[in-house]
């Protein structure tokens, strides 16, 4: 990483060299080393510039510095910068944040590339630019350049690869975040690009770190995925199982009801990360169409299971719910299915549908063994209970055996064991002899 660091700086420096009239500044150097960022305030009073220097190395596929605010929700001024579409520049993208939620792109922010801007010894990425109007940005915004410890806060994201060309691109939640503290005093002096110092042992100047967290992950996103295809892929799939093979009406309702359970929580988990993300606030994805279709038709399938079991018991008749019943249970889990190779693209993570084919792949192929088998053993049981075998042997007990018929003497009357009647009708089947 200090490598990394060395080549980064190196790399500033082949364009600006560190010279006696080199622009002032204050420098912020991220823990590990892998991210840098230097500002510097033009001493002229009529100019509202300010030149800022963004480097950072390869791994995280975004970074970003937050201008007057300790936190996110602080609603800061951000300079978020990404890899271009060829790898080869940088995209500078001025956002907004609006509470803890992905920063949203401000055009009317004006920054403008400057000089030694690139990519750089195939590692280290450098945005030198100047933004003439970051000073403030609403009717609280702004930052003090009279302060010696003006708030900022950074972040980085993870290190999956983001590439565009595009200041609109919607990127993946931070993996690592924290705040810091700089000197503007310190940074005020001669307007121009301001230079990080070329050493492996570099460190921040005037500024100072106030919180860092590393390993940070959407746990939202993670229990909705959880969530759903728990439900989709597993307990509804095993539901069927327990109806068609264990014959278990009470035991695949309370199946239904708790994969219904997973699939409402997760609902509401989508529904709050959707409005965290640029790519889903609108609610105009596929996977969030067909989410909304997939939550109306499960509401729809549970009210039908209700309504179809409460009839069937009173009159112990099929009814015409049953069929819809069974045809949109199984609609629902298909969509839900599909839906889910929706989702992990719209999360910027498409690998993982190769891990949810696996899985989907799986459960195929092992509820329809057990359905197989399963329909076999009870057609097996079910023709034993329709056949007596012969009795083979030696008979244990041959007095329990067919007792031998009387045969009629004369002289008595043999009749059946009486059975009841109406009064003065004779016993159907009686027999007399004489």
């Amino acid at each position: 990483m200090l490598t990394s660091m060395r080549q980064l700086v190196l790399a500033s420096l082949t364009v600006f060299p560190l010279v006696t009239t080199a622009a002032s500044s204050s420098i912020f150097v991220s823990p590990k080393k892998d991210f840098a960022f230097a500002l510097n305030v033009p001493d002229d009073s009529s100019s509202s510039d300010l030149f800022f220097s963004l480097a950072f190395t390869i791994p995280p596929s975004w970074v970003a510095v937050g201008l007057g605010a300790s936190t996110m929700g602080g609603n800061p001024l951000v300079l978020m910068a990404y890899p271009s579409a060829s790898g080869h520049n940088v995209t500078i993208s001025p956002r907004r944040c609006y509470g803890h939620s992905e920063p949203v792109y401000d055009s009317e922010i004006d920054v403008k590339a400057l000089p030694g801007t690139g990519l750089f010894n195939d590692t280290t990425y450098v945005f030198n630019g100047v933004c003439s109007n970051c000073r403030s940005w609403s009717r609280d915004g702004k930052i003090d350049i009279s302060s010696t410890a003006q708030e900022m806060v950074y972040a980085m994201g993870p290190s999956a690869d983001t590439r565009s060309d595009n200041p609109r691109e919607s990127v993946k939640v931070h993996s690592s975040y924290g705040s810091f503290a700089m000197d503007l005093v310190h940074a005020t002096g001669t307007g121009g690009v301001p230079v990080i110092p070329a050493s492996e042992n570099v460190t921040s100047v005037g500024a100072v770190q106030r919180l860092t967290k590393t390993g940070y992950a959407d746990k939202k996103a993670i229990l909705h995925a959880v969530f759903m295809i728990l439900a989709f892929v597993g307990i509804w799939p095993f539901g069927i199982l327990v109806l068609r093979v264990g014959g278990s009406v009470r035991w695949h309702a309370i199946n239904q009801v708790v994969a219904f359970g997973l699939v409402l929580i997760g609902a509401i988990l989508g529904f709050v990360i959707s409005t965290s993300y640029n790519r889903s606030k609108k609610f105009n994805t596929p996977h969030q169409i067909i989410g909304i279709l997939v939550f109306i038709f499960v509401i729809a399938q549970l009210v039908l299971g209700f309504l179809h079991h409460r009839i069937y018991k009173k009159t112990q008749q099929p009814t015409k719910i049953a069929p819809i019943h069974v045809w949109l249970g199984r609609l629902v889990i298909l969509l839900g299915i599909v839906n889910g190779f929706t989702g992990f693209p719209l999360a910027l993570s498409p690998g993982y549908d190769f891990a949810l084919l696996g899985v989907v792949s799986f459960v195929l192929l092992s509820f329809l063994a057990i359905l197989a088998v399963g329909t076999v053993f009870k057609k097996v049981m079910k023709k034993s209970k329709q056949s007596e075998p012969e009795a083979t042997g030696y008979d244990l007990e041959p007095w329990r055996g067919a007792q031998p018929e009387v045969q009629p003497s004369a002289g008595y009357i043999v009749r059946d064991p009486p059975t009841p009647t109406r009064l003065g009708v004779p016993p159907q089947g009686a027999r007399q002899f004489v």
